[in-house]
Parts: C-alpha cells; sequence; structure tokens
C-alpha cells in the first residue's frame, strides 16, 4: 500500500468539459473533507454554443471560449461519499450568422458577446460501493462496482440578448438527474488501473420566455457517457471517451398569437475523444480533453463541432499531511 499516492488519485477528478458533459474519471471515491479547486479553458467550434448543445442553429458557426471555475466538496452523507460541486463559467464567442445561406448571393452576419455564463450547482452521492471514507478506508478501498446518483441544476446567470441567435447564456433552467457507474476492470494499483464508466442522465429544459419575440420550449435531453480509462504510469492515465445525445427538440412559439411558428426536431448525435491525466505534483493536476462530433441521426439539426479543454486541479486539504504521516508510519 505504500506505492499509493493521494495526489495520483486526484488525477481521478475532472470538471464538465461541456455543461452537459461530465468527463473521464470524475466519479470514482474519494476521501471525506478533500477540497478541489479547478480552472478550465475550454476551445470550441460548433453549430450551437457550447453551454446548449441541444439548441443547434444550423445556419450559425460558433466560435467560442469559455473560462470555467470548479470548486468541489468531499463530505460524506449518510454516512456515504458525497461531494458537490459548483461551476462559474464565463465566455467570450464570436458567431457567423448564414443569413441568406440559398440565394444567389449568400451573406452573413458576425456577433460578438463576453460575459458570465450559466451557473451549475452538482450534487452526487454514492449508492453502491463506497461509504463516507476515512484515511485508513480510504488507501484500502478496492470495491469493483460504483453507482451513483446526481442532481446537478443549471441557473440562467448568464449574458442574454433575447434579440442574438446565440448567447453565452440559455436563459434556461435545466435540472440534470444522472446515475453514474463505474466498473473496475483491473486491480487498483497504480500504474496499472483500469475502468469502465457510463453515466446515462437526462436533462428536464424550461422555457426560454424571450428570444427574438418567441417563446423557446425544448424537450429534455438524454445523454450516455462513457469512458473507458487507463494508467499508462503511475501518475498518468489515458481514457477514450464517447457520448450519445438525444432529443433536445424545440418549438418557437410566437408571443403575440401563441401558435408554434417553427419547430426542431430533435437530434441524435454521437461524440468521440480521448483524455489525458498528469499528476504535476502533490496538489496539482492537468488534464487534457479533445471530443468532436462524428455523426448525427438528424441532418436537418445535425450536432457538428468539437472542443480542446485544458484543466488544472489544485487540491488542498491537512488530508494530504495526515495521509503522508500515516503513509510514512505503515
Amino acid at each position: 500500500m505504500k506505492n499509493i499516492c493521494i495526489i495520483a488519485l486526484l488525477i481521478l477528478i475532472s470538471a464538465p468539459a461541456f455543461a452537459q458533459l461530465d468527463g473521464a474519471r470524475t466519479y470514482w471515491a474519494l476521501p471525506k473533507n478533500l477540497n478541489i479547486l479547478s480552472a478550465h479553458l475550454i476551445n470550441g467550434k460548433a453549430n450551437a454554443a457550447i453551454n446548449n448543445l441541444s439548441f443547434i442553429n444550423p445556419s450559425a458557426t460558433v466560435n467560442s471560449n469559455m473560462y470555467m471555475l470548479t470548486y468541489t466538496r468531499s463530505q460524506p452523507i449518510f454516512g456515504r461519499t458525497f461531494y458537490s460541486t459548483l461551476v462559474v463559467p464565463a465566455s467570450d464567442i464570436s458567431a457567423t450568422i448564414n443569413l441568406d445561406p440559398a440565394g444567389p448571393a449568400a451573406t452573413s452576419s458576425t456577433l460578438f458577446q463576453h460575459g458570465l455564463g450559466d451557473i451549475i450547482w452538482s450534487n452526487t452521492i454514492n449508492l453502491i460501493g463506497a461509504k463516507g471514507l476515512m484515511i485508513k478506508d480510504y488507501v484500502r478501498h478496492e470495491n469493483p462496482t460504483l453507482v451513483y446518483l446526481q442532481a446537478a441544476a443549471t441557473f440562467p446567470t448568464g449574458q442574454y440578448d433575447a434579440n442574438n441567435p446565440v448567447n453565452i447564456g440559455s436563459n434556461q433552467y435545466k435540472l440534470k438527474l444522472g446515475l453514474p457507474m463505474v466498473q473496475r476492470l483491473s486491480p487498483m494499483i497504480d500504474g496499472k488501473r483500469m475502468t469502465l464508466e457510463v453515466f446515462p442522465s437526462y436533462t428536464f429544459i424550461s422555457k426560454n420566455k424571450d428570444f427574438q419575440g418567441q417563446e423557446v420550449d425544448q424537450e429534455g435531453l438524454f445523454i450516455l457517457e462513457t469512458h473507458l480509462s487507463r494508467d499508462i504510469t503511475q501518475k498518468a492515465f489515458i481514457s477514450l471517451d464517447y457520448s450519445y445525445i438525444h432529443g433536445g427538440s424545440t418549438d418557437y412559439i410566437s408571443k403575440e398569437s401563441g401558435s408554434v411558428v417553427t419547430q426542431q426536431a430533435g437530434q441524435k448525435a454521437n461524440l468521440l475523444g480521448a483524455t489525458l491525466g498528469f499528476n504535476i505534483n502533490d496538489h496539482l493536476n492537468l488534464f487534457l480533453t479533445h471530443q468532436q462530433t462524428f455523426s448525427s441521426g438528424n441532418d436537418a439539426v445535425s450536432l457538428e463541432g468539437a472542443l480542446t479543454k485544458i484543466t488544472l486541479s489544485w487540491s488542498f486539504h491537512d488530508f494530504q499531511e495526515k495521509f503522508n504521516s500515516y503513509i510514512e508510519s505503515n
């Protein structure tokens, strides 16, 4: 057990890549009273703002830079592993809108926007496999199967202009309910750990009551996120990432007449990517992620795009000092 390092385990923690996607090794067990502060830089290019992947504008090309601060606190509840995460994003976007792509002389317009994004508050509790773990319990923790229940709320705090076709904020409340599952495929030994992670979730989306003189009524969004990850050294891992997004059909309703002006069918999008995680020192970890779409079941509203994310995570607590003392004494 002496070769186990607490910070090597913190390589497991990764905040959302999109607002809807959680990332590899997010739901491994955590010791109690641990704090993680992370900074994220995300660059994306898509036909949707990355804060709302189901709200696609087929006539738009959106270049986004998102900056996020996330804070995670692990504190057992009812004797089970529980952690809460607050996500505070900001973005700048440049969107090129095709005004008449079918006309004889195609025209376009470009808009710019910068400001705060929609704040997310996520809470996750373990149901199977990981009780609230003290130091001595944590270093011996090797349950092969972990199952969690997650609830994450998104608040419409972001920069929003009802006259813009693309915005940083969504002007919508969202509630995501998920059932993250982790299955160990190898012994939990540094440099050899391998897991399969499956995160099914469903997001309920409220109406946007002010969008270019219309109300936007969206159905919910189902997401299946999977990660096959393996250590490549004692201080690094690689993950193959696949996600499937389904739903989000949209009605645009006139605020004057109350009638449906237009409809957008739901989508079936597939995303493929990879994640690399590195332990830099006893407190700092680096994550590199790239994802992109590769097929869609609805060409009319196909989600098309790619993103690259860089994350630095800083862990802090007297747990580290206590853990090091515990290891030295054994």
